[in-house]
């Protein structure tokens, strides 16, 4: 019987898996448009990973020679010192080219790269006012993260489960199983919280380390396996010769991973609800690769040929330094770096990555005084997220750059006009109507909330109606026929939640109900924002009588691409008219709301400010109030620019406003 050809003692098909691997992140990271799937990188090398580091438990455990400081200090050897240099390396760079509250948010990172949480932190950072993912120079750390969580705690339960004599194989299937479970599971009820949990993601490493199982412990069960399915296919009783047949079968193996991967790196994009069932593909094409051995005709060809096993060799440095690279070109641009400048900075990084391995990661590795050189990168990593910590602590030391970009961006005076304007108003617009009779204006929505109330409470008339302004931002809304119910989905959220929950359930305020104002982002995406309809619904259940209006079409940046117009003002040195250069809507005519998804059976009056307030051709469109921009990140309208565009409809599209059946909420105006 042959004996399996996994059983080898250094791989060169694995690094140049790697350096597929590593070579897909980059070229999406760069050309994101052109290698639509290179994510499925990061999968490839989680299934190598796993697979390489439980081999040498696997062996050491059988041999009964496992030591967790000689496990442990490797990789520290391995990891640390190319984490160090572009840690460092970042650090220095954003001190001179980051505002204050970004550098603050890199020092956090560092400190999470350091202690290998950055999956935690960026975990919690995602949501409705995560900016842009292109300004987080370590956003890559997350797999790191993931990586080492694993190498901390996997040894552990093997170590445990070989003194305990549990099946090392039925651990590994249990668990990769259960993990695979959650993440089939959790990526419709939870995507970002299964993209970065190690919990939805450690079945690709267990899958490695499956594979890893079988070459230490069963070396002949792959061949036999193979044999025993080419007696089937082919219905032999015999097998005249044995190594030819595993040699065939394991050639058809190896085929058909690479059919996987190309499939995953062609066909998968953005778009998918990824890990999910898809990662699926991509990790197992990883195993059919790595389970065929290195002795295939694809193997020894293709992955082992000189250039890919270089590039494997310097796969973990060339990871680390790309993305800083792009990241921080985005930043100084401001925008998308040209595909010139992309291409430059790709071939910088494999430059870099090359002397980082060279100059620093092989010395450290493979020279003298291993243990002082263990103790002398712990301590190095401890200092460096220390300082990480403290920049994050000191909010990013704003005496370098301004944090609030006022002096740079407007005059202090307009800045001073924008926040008097929403502290005048914001104990107001909160909605304390006591024991008033007068008829009331509800305003909801999101984060949208706070500023729109300030600039409608410009323009409402509050002698003839009260306000109430209630943001239900963060909460977890549920309708029944007895009480509208808002659990906030954070405890820092609670602050909208609770008042959400009081207003809407009072009856004094729905008694007295003439409007109902909604403003929020993309109000109409039914299937996610179902609740609005249905607070709607059973608001106009209890009475039928007020009038609904519905804000839309605003000024929007894509915040994927541009997380702030101040930003972007402040380091191109242009006006706000920038920004209405770059927005989605109404620039580039990409409206990114959907009208015919609102339901039919809650009659209301559509405001399409952009309509009503641009030019026709939509290049005369308003950017500024009082010297301050229409929005300071990427769609939220400040409160001076909502006020000053109410004016003016008030003073040039009165004709209109009495159509829709706003003018009578408003105050009566002769002019702006």
């Amino acid at each position: 019987m042959p004996s399996s050809p996994t059983h080898s003692t250094y791989r060169p098909d694995i690094d140049g898996l790697r350096a597929i691997a590593v070579l897909a992140v980059v070229l999406f990271h760069g050309f994101p448009q052109t290698f639509r799937g290179g994510f499925i990188g990061v999968d490839v090398f989680f299934v190598l990973s796993g697979y390489l580091i439980s081999r040498i438990i696997f062996e050491q455990l059988n041999q009964d020679t496992f030591k967790f400081f000689d496990f442990y200090a490797r990789r520290i050897k391995r990891i640390f010192p190319a984490l160090l240099i572009v840690l460092v390396a970042v650090y220095i760079a954003g001190w001179f080219t980051l505002l204050a509250d970004e550098y603050g948010q890199l020092g956090q990172h560092i400190a999470a790269g350091a202690a290998f949480i950055s999956n935690f932190v960026l975990w919690g950072e995602a949501g409705y006012f995560d900016n842009s993912a292109h300004t987080k120079p370590l956003l890559h750390l997350w797999s790191l993260g993931i990586e080492e969580q694993f190498y901390i705690v996997w040894p552990l339960l093997l170590w445990l489960a070989s003194k305990l004599r549990f099946s090392l194989f039925a651990l590994t299937l249990i668990l990769a199983a259960l993990s695979f479970y959650m993440n089939v599971t959790g990526i419709k009820s939870d995507a970002v919280a299964t993209f970065y949990s190690p919990q939805t993601r450690i079945w690709e490493l267990l899958i490695g380390s499956g594979l890893a199982w079988c070459a230490v412990y069963k070396k002949d069960a792959l061949a036999d396996v193979v044999i025993s399915i080419d007696k089937c296919v082919w219905r032999h009783k015999t097998v005249a010769d044995p190594v030819r047949v595993y040699t065939r079968m394991a050639n058809i193996l190896s085929c058909l991973g690479f059919i996987l991967l190309i499939y995953s790196l062609i066909r998968f994009n953005r778009d998918l609800q990824f890990p999910g069932k898809w990662a699926l593909i991509p990790v197992l094409g990883t195993a059919f690769i790595v389970a065929a051995g290195p002795f295939t005709w694809l193997n020894t060809k293709i992955l082992s040929n000189k250039v890919l096993v270089w590039f494997g060799l310097i796969s973990y440095p060339l990871y680390l330094w790309h993305w800083p690279l792009l990241s921080f070109a985005w930043i100084v641009e401001a925008s998308p770096p040209s595909a010139s400048t992309r291409l430059g900075l790709i071939l910088l990084s494999i430059a870099l990555a090359w002397l980082t391995y060279r100059l620093i990661e092989r010395p450290i590795r493979f020279g003298k005084h291993g243990g002082l050189k263990v103790c002398l990168l712990v301590v190095l990593m401890l200092i460096l997220g220390g300082v990480g910590l403290g920049t994050y602590y000191e909010r990013g030391f704003p005496f370098r750059k301004n944090v609030q970009l006022a002096d740079a961006l407007y005059t202090t005076e307009a800045h001073n006009i924008e926040a008097n304007l929403v502290a005048s108003y914001r104990n107001y617009a909160g909605g304390e109507p006591g024991h008033s009779s007068k008829p009331v204006v509800l305003i909801i929505g999101d984060s949208y909330n706070p500023n729109w109330s300030v600039g409608l409470s410009t323009v409402i008339d509050t002698k003839q109606y009260d306000i109430v302004s209630v943001s239900y931002l963060g909460c977890k809304v549920n309708v029944t026929a007895e009480k509208i119910s808002a659990i906030a989905r954070e405890q820092k959220f609670e602050r909208y939640c609770q008042p959400f929950e009081r207003w809407i359930n009072d009856p004094s305020v729905i008694r007295r109900l003439a409007v109902v104002m909604l403003v929020s982002y993309r109000p109409f995406e039914y299937e996610v924002n179902k609740f609005r309809f249905d607070v709607l619904r059973e608001l106009k259940k209890k009475n039928s009588q007020f009038d609904l209006f519905v804000f839309g079409n605003y000024f929007q940046l894509d915040p994927e691409q541009y997380s702030s117009c101040e930003k972007l003002m402040y380091r191109t040195g242009r006006r706000a008219d920038l920004c209405l250069e770059l927005a989605d809507y109404p620039k580039k005519q990409t409206n990114r709301e959907s009208l015919p998804l609102y339901p039919h059976d809650l009659k209301f009056a559509y405001v399409d400010l952009i309509g009503l307030t641009c030019h026709q051709d939509k290049t005369g469109c308003p950017t500024e109030a009082q010297g301050v921009p229409f929005i300071s990140d990427s769609h939220h309208l400040n409160a001076t620019f909502i006020a000053k565009l109410m004016r003016d409809l008030q003073a040039t599209q009165s004709a209109k406003l009495e159509d829709l059946g706003l003018r009578k909420y408003l105050v009566n105006r002769s002019g702006p």
